[in-house]
């Protein structure tokens, strides 16, 4: 009832880790679903059983936005989360693409993967981008991804376009790379200008049957 009451006046609810011990693991998919009634817009970032859970609820339980790391795009929708990382390395990241495009038909708002050095993709309603990270020498991952996502929130609130928002992302997530642990990065570590985005041809990359995984989770 308290994080309801707190989402009256938030312009995002971001629900992200590992579940405490002794919840349930639909407890994301209860909340999403509860806050669905008020204003704020939700993102979720998890894995494993409470990102299956989530998912089984879809569209009930779909976020405004979700985002996965290659692994957790792979286990909703069934596509090889290597080869999703290692063709959008080759520049080309359209099995991705095709695989956020699935969530988005079970009602999901706008899907940020994340695929490693690879970079990442942002696919909307609207349209999709990819997004490709400058040369760093990486320290630690952790974090990276919840980097990238406050990124991504802090670019929302500000009204940026789709392109900026993911341009964002992926600075915060590099950021948070090259520094030790899981020490979060200053806004004046990131480089947005560095970070190159392209808008993609949704009309010939986004269309599952065109990259059909080898099993469909969803």
């Amino acid at each position: 009832d308290r994080i309801l009451t707190l989402a009256v006046d938030a312009e995002w609810v971001v629900l992200s880790g590992s579940l405490p011990p002794g919840l349930p693991v639909e407890w994301y998919a209860e909340l999403v679903v509860a806050l669905r009634a008020t204003t704020a817009k939700v993102a979720v970032d998890t894995s494993d059983e409470p990102l299956l859970a989530l998912a089984d609820r879809f569209p009930e339980s779909a976020p405004d936005l979700i985002k996965p790391n290659s692994e957790e795009l792979a286990q909703l929708t069934g596509y090889d989360s290597v080869e999703l990382e290692s063709a959008a390395a080759q520049g080309d990241p359209s099995a991705a693409v095709a695989a956020a495009t699935i969530l988005l038909g079970r009602g999901v708002g706008a899907v940020l993967a994340t695929l490693g050095s690879a970079g990442a993709v942002l696919v909307t309603q609207g349209g999709a981008w990819y997004a490709s990270p400058p040369p760093i020498t990486a320290v630690s991952t952790v974090g990276a991804g919840d980097s990238s996502l406050a990124g991504y929130i802090l670019a929302d609130v500000e009204n940026c376009s789709d392109a900026d928002k993911l341009r964002r992302a992926v600075a915060y997530g590099t950021a948070a790379t090259a520094l030790p642990g899981t020490t979060l990065p200053l806004p004046e570590q990131t480089h947005p200008t560095s970070v190159t985005v392209r808008a993609l041809d949704i009309s010939t990359s986004v269309t599952p049957s065109t990259l059909s995984p080898s099993s469909n989770r969803l």
